[in-house]
């Protein structure tokens, strides 16, 4: 309101000056014109008496009189001649220059008498291009200034009603605003207090409503993310103490008894190694999931082949593989070499063939294809497993997810494997049915982009 105000003032102010510049301007034009006029018809018919204006200064008086205006007959120093009221002036008139050099001209004066003041519009009379005298047109304002100031008053009433209804949409227009921000802001701190379960109304009209579903669809992956962390939590507190409680066992075991065979020796130290491995196979993920949340994983390229990557973890994994009668065929085609990091790859491709081997029926078969592409190298796993439900598969790529957490297992082994090809500037699509087994395609271009080699030289 305080900027509407402002500008009806300044649009008020405008209009003073263009109704008071309209009425001086249109008065002085009048008296400007019957001046000429008057002239040219003295210059025409009384040519002699406009030479000698001095002698004939009533006559010239007489002719170019005016009704509601007083006129002075002036001379080219300032000199009053003669005034159509009749009454000698001693004054000089203040005679603009332009006036001299032959343009007509008005000011607003002050008359010495009432004080009042008056529009004064000076013209000169012309004989053979010369200035011979000039004729002075004065006039109140009185009556101007009082039309002037009841137009100014019936636009300050206007104003005065235009701000007015403006003030009652602007309220109305603010509170449909400001009352739901409010509501949502309110909302929002709850929600902010780690109580996600509530839900703001999303009735809101145009971008308040789509504030609200972004909020919403906010506190709904909060609570997804918080729920998968707890589960990932207890899922990896799980897998950490069940190899220690074993450790710990044969530990207390060996200490503990003194007629242990070679065999059951044998057998403990196998069960203690195992277990040990598979503690640090958990810390390894974590590691990796802590370097995937600060982008610190650290990639070391090569020129390498994925078609020996493939064999070689497929000869590192047969033994697992082997004790579910399960078979593993290989096929490759084409040129499969590209710039990576072996290692991380290598990382990748075994955390992907496991998967295949534990979700796989027994006495089923795994398909490991390695395709050579003009421009970049896929490599599918597929297995004959127990598959993804729909509901599941967009989220398997995801930190914490796991669609089956009695299966045990960490949750980051996909997450990482997927944070890797990305940085390699590749993709991982799955394709999953229940029952039917899992088809899980890495594309890998043979040559990483710029943008990818700066982005692992920056965290290297």
């Amino acid at each position: 309101m305080a900027v509407i105000v402002l500008m009806l003032l300044l649009v008020e102010v405008m209009v003073y000056f263009g109704v008071k510049q309209y009425y001086y301007q249109g008065i002085a034009s009048t008296f400007q014109h019957h001046a000429e006029t008057s002239s040219a018809f003295l210059k025409k018919y009384q040519s002699e008496e406009l030479r000698e204006y001095h002698e004939y200064s009533d006559d010239i008086i007489n002719g170019v009189q005016y009704d509601g205006a007083e006129v002075d007959l002036v001379s080219r120093s300032g000199s009053i001649v003669m005034s159509s009221t009749g009454v000698k002036k001693e004054q000089l008139a203040q005679v603009p220059d332009e006036v001299l050099n032959g343009e007509s001209t008005y000011r607003v004066e002050q008359d010495q008498e009432t004080k009042e003041d008056i529009l004064v519009t000076y013209s000169p009379l012309l004989y053979n291009g010369q200035v011979l005298a000039i004729l002075r047109y004065s006039s109140s304002l009185y009556q101007v200034t009082a039309t002037i100031w009841s137009v100014m008053r019936l636009a300050l009433i206007v104003g005065a009603i235009i701000s007015v209804i403006v003030f009652i949409i602007s309220l109305i227009l603010a509170n449909s605003i400001v009352t739901p921000i409010k509501e949502i802001t309110r909302d929002s701190l709850y929600m902010g207090k780690n109580n996600f379960q509530s839900r703001l109304k999303e009735a809101y009209p145009f971008e308040l409503g789509d504030l609200s579903r972004t909020l919403n669809y906010m506190a709904d992956e909060i609570q997804k993310t918080d729920r998968m962390k707890n589960e990932f939590i207890s899922s990896i507190s799980h897998e950490l103490r069940t190899p220690l409680t074993g450790i710990k066992g044969w530990i207390e075991t060996i200490n503990g008894a003194v007629d242990l065979s070679k065999a059951e020796m044998e057998q403990g130290m196998t069960i203690l190694s195992a277990e040990t491995n598979r503690l640090i196979h958990l810390v390894e993920d974590l590691l990796d999931f802590s370097r995937l949340q600060s982008h610190r994983i650290i990639l070391h390229k090569q020129k390498l082949s994925l078609a020996n990557l493939v064999k070689e973890v497929k000869e590192q994994m047969q033994t697992e593989a082997l004790q579910k009668d399960i078979q593993t065929k290989v096929s490759v085609e084409g040129d499969t070499n590209i710039l990576g990091d072996r290692s991380r790859l290598k990382q990748v491709l075994i955390n992907m063939y496991d998967n295949a081997v534990k979700y796989s029926h027994p006495h089923s078969v795994i398909h490991l294809t390695v395709q050579g592409n003009p421009n970049d190298v896929t490599i599918t796993i597929q297995d004959r497993g127990i598959g993804i439900k729909d509901e599941d598969l967009p989220y398997v790529l995801e930190t914490f997810y796991q669609s089956n957490y009695n299966q045990g297992g960490s949750g980051l082994g996909l997450a990482i494997s997927n944070e890797i090809v990305s940085l390699h500037d590749g993709t991982i699509a799955l394709e999953s049915e229940i029952n039917k087994g899992t088809s899980i395609t890495v594309t890998l271009p043979r040559s990483p982009s710029h943008k990818a080699s700066n982005y692992n030289e920056e965290t290297s």
